[in-house]
């Protein structure tokens, strides 16, 4: 199978985290990559919920997996992570 590179086409990707599914839960974590580089935002966050995030064109491709959620009685548990995508166009 043969691809074909795109160049022209960037794809960004957005994880957030929440202790909520809810798209309206307050943002405690997030982590973008952008033209391949990951970057660590400093507070406070470009968002200030999921919902924010989609207003501003961000997708959602994964939603949080619920057998992953946060369980204050134990010691483990990752919250809810959110994965967004933005698709950009860059001049050649």
């Amino acid at each position: 199978m043969t691809t074909t590179a795109q160049p022209n086409i960037r794809q960004d990707l957005l994880y957030i985290q929440t202790s909520s599914t809810a798209l309206t839960s307050n943002i405690h974590g997030m982590s973008l990559l952008e033209d391949g580089e990951i970057i660590e935002p400093e507070l406070p966050f470009l968002y200030h919920t999921p919902l924010d995030a989609i207003r501003d064109g961000w997708r959602v491709i994964q939603f949080p997996n619920t057998a992953l959620m946060l369980d204050e009685s134990k010691t483990y548990g990752l919250g809810c992570e959110f994965i967004l995508e933005k698709i950009r166009c860059i001049d050649p």
